[in-house]
Formats: C-alpha cells, structure tokens, sequence
C-alpha cells in the first residue's frame, strides 16, 4: 500500500462511516446499545487508533496522519451533529 496522506483519509473513513450506517439504517443499534449512543462511534475511533498505532510502526507516516486526520473529521462532525457539549 503506498504511503499516502489520501489514502490514509480515505482509509480512515471506513470505520466511522460503518458506524454512521449502522446507526442509521439498521435496527442493531436500538436493540444493543440505544442507552449508549457514543459507544459505536467511540469502537470506530479506537479501531482508527489501532490502524494509526500500527501505521506508524510500520513506517507509513502519511497513511497514520491521513487516518488520524479522518478520526479527527469525524469526531468533530459527530459533535456537530449530535449537538454536544463540551
């Protein structure tokens, strides 16, 4: 895989935007964790620290800066949406 600020977005993405949909279009989430609305999301930021985690060891800066990039995006964006304080 090249090492790439793209890519490392694009890779970055994938996790929070799982979570974005089956939060969305399934009703897994009602069922499992509706008391919890963080708790998905908060599984996909982790899954992008173990990626960023392992990047890094491996010597593919710019893939863990384009993830870390992403998780950032995200965090941000599910602030803005779900209207918490900080």
């Amino acid at each position: 895989m090249k090492n790439n600020l793209g890519i490392g977005i694009l890779l970055g993405a994938i996790a929070p935007l799982i979570a974005y949909l089956i939060s969305t279009y399934t009703t897994l989430f009602e069922k499992t964790v509706a008391e919890k609305p963080m708790l998905i999301y908060s599984v996909a930021v982790f899954i992008n620290l173990l990626a960023i985690r392992f990047l890094f060891k491996g010597e593919k800066e710019a893939l863990a800066k384009g993830v870390l990039v992403a998780t950032c995006i995200a965090t941000i964006l599910y602030i803005f949406t779900h209207k918490l304080s900080i």
